[in-house]
């Protein structure tokens, strides 16, 4: 009997082992044909980013070049428009916060702008506790001008964007606190393309040698191309204070687009006597790797004095920057400073914090 028993009790294990042995290659099966119907017959793509279908589409933003994909898991599309001179969004992110995209290429986040902002603001800065004036091209989110404004000694802000009032209204709905740039009385906007804009400036002489600081702030290198030109250059050192001004431009991922950021420092150091290459790091952007060129005929950032008691003495409070991370940024990895006309040497810096 114990035996019978046994035997009946084996085949019945058998039974359902057999039953969920075929259960799960049937689910198997059926996810297999799920996903190949979803990916490749209805061409939804990043399913698993989803939440299931119904829920909102994520953003994905693409480099073809490198064949890489950032998703983000985006809980609503807050707003999308095409203007005459791009298309603009905007998403909200749990963790990020809102997200301004122009031509799907991710601008900024309200988690990580402060990476970007204060780097290409407060390291120029650092060196002309003095400066009055300065010059934005581009940059239409407000929040360069609104990191310069955050120095004291700033009596005017020029903020020049070709889809300037569109950007502005983006920055008021969704970036109220970069929107204090355009409520700031120092700031003067202009809604113009800024190669004509600068122009514009040129012809009159008493224009030349206003600005101290001046930052071009494109939505991608070489998508403006009348903005990388040696002619805009020439033009925008013609703008600049004789005796102490730096040029700042945002570059390219030195990780992943090194030429560019090579070819950028290149160009520019035939223009200034110093130009140098430094980085950040913004975990948004492709790569996570970010640049900027300073350039300038009077200041090299490696040797040049900085008054750092100044510097605390306004009290600006920063997200990312400190003096620290100010000489380290200009510190680059092998695979690019052995390629550039200049690069930072730590053996260079004279002023230590």
């Amino acid at each position: 009997f114990f035996e019978v028993s046994s035997g009946a009790s084996i085949r019945g294990s058998m039974t359902l082992l057999d039953r969920v042995l075929w259960t799960s290659v049937l689910v198997v099966f059926v996810s297999g044909l799920f996903n190949f119907i979803i990916h490749y017959v209805l061409g939804l793509q990043h399913l698993t980013c989803l939440g299931g279908l119904g829920t909102v589409k994520p953003l994905v933003e693409h480099q073809f070049a490198r064949d890489v994909s950032y998703v983000f898991s985006v809980t609503q599309q807050l707003e999308k428009m095409t203007t005459k001179y791009q298309l603009v969004e905007v998403f909200a992110h749990a963790y990020l916060g809102n997200i301004l995209v122009i031509d799907q290429s991710v601008q900024i986040t309200e988690k990580d702008e402060a990476n970007y902002h204060e780097m290409m603001v407060h390291v120029p800065l650092a060196y002309m506790p003095k400066a009055k004036k300065v010059l934005m091209i581009g940059g239409g989110d407000g929040g360069a001008v609104f990191r310069a404004l955050q120095h004291d000694h700033i009596e005017h802000a020029a903020l020049v964007d070709i889809d300037m009032r569109t950007m502005r209204e983006i920055s008021r709905k969704y970036f109220s606190m970069l929107y204090q740039a355009y409520t700031d009385p120092r700031t003067v906007a202009y809604s113009f393309d800024g190669a004509e804009w600068l122009e514009d400036q040129l012809a009159d002489e008493a224009n030349h040698g206003t600005y101290e600081l001046i930052m071009a702030d494109t939505t991608d290198y070489g998508a403006a191309s009348s903005l990388f030109t040696d002619h805009f250059y020439a033009g925008l050192k013609r703008l600049m204070h004789p005796e102490t001004s730096i040029l700042v431009l945002n570059v390219d991922s030195p990780s992943w687009n090194m030429d560019t950021v090579i070819g950028v420092q290149r160009q520019l150091s035939t223009m200034f006597k110093y130009a140098y290459i430094y980085h950040t790091h913004q975990p948004t952007f492709l790569s996570g790797h970010y640049s900027f060129l300073f350039a300038s005929n009077n200041i090299d950032p490696m040797t040049a004095p900085i008054d750092w008691s100044e510097w605390h003495r306004k009290k600006i409070p920063t997200y990312y920057y400190t003096p620290e991370i100010h000489y380290a940024s200009f510190m680059l990895p092998a695979m690019v400073s052995r390629h550039l006309t200049m690069s930072g040497r730590l053996s260079s810096v004279t002023t230590f914090p």
